[in-house]
């Protein structure tokens, strides 16, 4: 029986080894690898919410990724992107959004990677203890089947592997860096929930922070989720977080939400080219310590540019700049999503 401590355990090690133990200096008591822990909650919390309030009348699917080789600088060089999904679902659920995706021509591939929940087995894994000692353990193997997305439908793959992903890339010259064990007490929280949720979240991590570390120069953009109904795709960004608040003017009307410059970017660029709708939605809890759930807060992404000060950029964590909206441009998600 694969239980959730054991995944947990796994999940730890994999994340622990893959992730900097740098400090965020622009954010106090927040370094990059308690914000990358504690991110999976508005994600995980976004789908139940989808699922309680729309039973049957609105679907959340998983997210994928964008991979492609980082650009050489040579003149005629361009971005190729390999999409894949990792899903329990059957990938008939994703053809409507593997259909859009696959209009844009520097897509070359999509793979579709179901997760199988039983069948999964253990592989030997090095990690580092808080010596920064080298140590073998163990880490889960999760058991997958590949699909490649051709001619607007999904096919077996011939290939029963990651190898169809990884020989797009050269190997690595040198052994990746492995960060040592830590912050057990952070991913405690991943108890409150389903073992079936743990699954897919130690599946997808387990392709990105493990299998394409052996992929030399990749670059991975990822997409939090979908939200379907009638028809209607719509591409969610999920975060968690509190408003940012003017202290000289501690009023409402002075708050502002900001949103990764980066991601902004990378998200109108994709409504460019694959046209699909955005929303951007924050869980919105009381401070960063106790993180007490307060209520769901989004916006469609051009209502949010329509409030941005162009002017103005305020650093945000992992050393990216965002751009801020009024938190009363910001509406009820639930209001939202009713009137879709």
């Amino acid at each position: 029986m694969i239980t959730s401590e054991k995944i947990i355990d796994s999940l730890q090690k994999l994340m622990c080894s893959a992730i900097t133990t740098a400090v965020d200096v622009k954010i106090a008591n927040n370094d990059y690898f308690k914000r990358r822990i504690l991110g999976f909650k508005a994600e995980i919390e976004f789908e139940k919410f989808i699922k309680e309030k729309f039973e049957n009348k609105i679907e959340f699917l998983e997210g994928g990724q964008f991979i492609s080789k980082k650009i050489s600088g040579q003149k005629n060089d361009n971005n190729s992107f390999i999409y894949t999904t990792i899903d329990n679902r059957d990938p008939e659920k994703y053809i409507e959004i593997y259909k859009q995706i696959s209009k844009w021509n520097e897509v070359k591939s999509l793979y579709f990677i179901k997760l199988n929940e039983n069948d999964w087995n253990e592989e030997p894994f090095t990690a580092k203890d808080n010596d920064k000692k080298e140590i073998k353990t163990n880490i889960l193997k999760p058991n997958f089947d590949f699909y490649v997305f051709q001619e607007d439908k999904f096919i077996t793959s011939k290939v029963q592997d990651f190898k169809i992903i990884l020989d797009n890339f050269e190997k690595p010259e040198k052994k990746s860096s492995i960060y040592k064990l830590r912050g057990e007490e952070k991913f405690k929280y991943f108890l409150e929930y389903e073992n079936t949720t743990l699954k897919k979240i130690y599946a997808t991590r387990y392709f990105l922070d493990h299998i394409l570390r052996q992929a030399r120069g990749r670059q991975i953009l990822d997409l939090d989720g979908f939200i379907v109904k009638n028809n209607k795709i719509i591409l969610v960004e999920i975060k968690e977080k509190t408003p940012n608040k003017n202290k000289k003017l501690n009023e409402e009307i002075y708050w502002q939400y900001g949103w990764d410059s980066r991601r902004l970017l990378w998200y109108l660029y994709l409504l460019k080219k694959i046209n699909f709708t955005i929303l951007y939605n924050v869980r919105q809890i009381e401070d960063r310590e106790q993180r007490k759930f307060l209520q769901w807060d989004s916006i469609w992404i051009d209502d949010f540019l329509k409030g941005v000060s162009w002017s103005f950029s305020r650093g945000g964590g992992g050393g990216e700049d965002t751009l801020s909206a009024p938190y009363s441009y910001f509406k009820n998600l639930e209001k939202i999503l009713e009137k879709l």
